[in-house]
């Protein structure tokens, strides 16, 4: 006996093709509600010569008491030294931060408000802050960090795209377009999701020496429950 299928609509679902008659699906993004979905790109400064392993250069805290945040995707847009490094490990990490009761000081801060969002209906982020750094590493503020990264990415400051590597060279040292974070939704792998006092932040471990930028971008969604 043939089972039928209904949407709220009324509208009865089909299926393709002719030997699995598989029922027809079209991928959608996150419920948002009367909420949105947003993406930011930004770019520290100059990063001085000589930071601390670990520096933290960019800080996303949540801070609603009733929402949530969907991290869907960090991307690392391109690292660019100005200034020749020495050799060595160039190691971005980001990791997830609990507690997160005060901002950070240091860098700047973006200003979101109504822009950003992914379609103009949609309601202004209620995102806490999204601190990046200028020219030093951002402080930690109040927060408390998971012991191990949930992205990574391990490189090393020889030029990248020519036949020989010249260690140190000035230009780019991690290629652009590079995910850090990006859970496989598809095949049921779960985003990190932010309750409040909850974020992230990028920390970058570098060769003595080099002047550098890194270009970063956030996709998040902002939802009343996941």
């Amino acid at each position: 006996m043939a089972v039928q299928v209904q949407g709220n609509s009324g509208s009865v679902a089909e299926v393709d093709g002719t030997v699995f008659r598989a029922m027809r699906m079209t991928p959608r993004p996150i419920d948002y509600s009367t909420f949105g979905h947003y993406k930011v790109s930004t770019v520290t400064g100059s990063m001085a010569a000589g930071l601390t392993a670990n520096s933290e250069i960019l800080q996303f805290r949540w801070t609603d008491a009733t929402r949530k945040a969907v991290i869907t995707k960090v991307t690392l847009d391109g690292m660019l030294a100005s200034t020749a490094f020495v050799a060595g490990q160039i190691l971005l990490t980001m990791t997830r931060a609990t507690s997160f009761s005060a901002a950070g000081t240091g860098g700047g801060t973006l200003t979101l408000g109504t822009s950003n969002k992914q379609r103009t209906t949609m309601g202004g982020s209620l995102v806490g802050e999204i601190r990046v750094a200028t020219t030093a590493a951002l402080t930690a503020g109040t927060k408390t960090l998971d012991a191990n990264p949930i992205g990574q990415v391990n490189t090393h400051s020889a030029q990248f795209g020519i036949a020989t590597p010249v260690i140190g060279a000035v230009g780019p040292a991690c290629g652009p377009g590079v995910d850090i974070f990006t859970p496989d939704t598809g095949a049921g792998e779960h985003p990190l999701v932010l309750d409040t006092n909850e974020g992230f932040a990028i920390r970058a471990t570098v060769p003595g020496t080099g002047v550098w930028v890194l270009g970063m971008t956030v996709r998040w969604a902002e939802v009343a429950a996941f």
